[in-house]
């Protein structure tokens, strides 16, 4: 971890920005850092949602998740640049999958750049600055919370989800709170899709999943994910369903870090 982190300073004025995604989580973490920039956010769940939004109000920039029901970032691009007056809207992608294939089709679609989730702090801001042609502000230093107490085997990095929250610890309370209440129903849907055949339904649901986990940086579970959203081959039968098992003990082994958290919180 590193000695320090880069607070931001908002911009000014004030940016409006859409952002256009269908994870809880991500959403609250991105309005949380938007509005600590001065970053007025417009929230919405799918593509077709952002196109309606962006075709009828006003924004200086889209963040466009590229994976959303309805219709995905790519197509939701590919329909706003279609209209004259935002050929020029500066469109972000956000995405869990950070491939360079990823990459190319977003640039094909028509987006500006794309920055992998769970993202940092000070490329989505340069991205804004950059994109909106707004003057960079002068950054300032904070001293960074250390790591809390050791538990287990299967514990939480929290340097991410402390250096979005920016000292807000209610924040952070909240986070795990949405974490503790949907994770738990997220797998038991996982566990029902390993047994259908469709395997891209079951990548889907880890792909669902693994935003949720994203924000806790446990790396041996979002490893185990990322494989069952890859396309399977003859060896992988089997291997799903172990995984799957898996990915269960190892949430067990996660909810006591983040519910020691909580209460510690909740002493306060």
């Amino acid at each position: 971890m590193p000695a320090s982190s880069i607070v931001l300073l908002p911009f000014e004025p004030s940016l409006r920005v859409l952002v256009a995604d269908d994870n809880e989580l991500n959403q609250l973490v991105v309005c949380r850092a938007l509005e600590e920039w001065n970053v007025v956010p417009t929230m919405v769940e799918n593509g077709r949602q952002a196109v309606e939004a962006a075709s009828t109000q006003l924004f200086d920039a889209v963040l466009m998740d590229i994976q959303m029901p309805e219709m995905d970032g790519y197509e939701a691009t590919r329909r706003l640049r279609r209209l004259r007056h935002l050929q020029q809207l500066p469109i972000i992608g956000l995405t869990a999958s950070f491939s360079p294939t990823d990459q190319a089709r977003a640039l094909a679609a028509g987006m500006n750049e794309t920055l992998a989730k769970p993202f940092e702090p000070t490329l989505l801001h340069a991205s804004l600055v950059r994109h909106t042609g707004r003057a960079r502000p002068v950054p300032a230093v904070r001293p960074a919370t250390p790591d809390p107490t050791d538990i287990g085997t299967i514990r939480p990095g929290w340097h991410l989800l402390e250096e979005l929250a920016a000292g807000n610890e209610a924040f952070i309370a909240q986070i795990i709170t949405t974490f503790l209440q949907q994770t738990p129903g997220l797998y038991q849907q996982l566990v029902a899709t390993v047994a259908n055949p469709d395997r891209q339904a079951l990548a889907r649901m880890a792909h669902k999943l693994k935003g949720q986990i994203v924000y806790f940086d446990v790396p041996a579970i979002q490893q185990h994910l990322e494989k069952l959203e890859r396309p399977p081959t003859p060896a992988d039968a089997d291997g799903a369903s172990h995984l799957v098992a898996m990915i269960g003990h190892q949430l067990a082994a996660l909810y006591p870090h983040l519910e020691l958290r909580l209460q510690n919180h909740l002493r306060r």
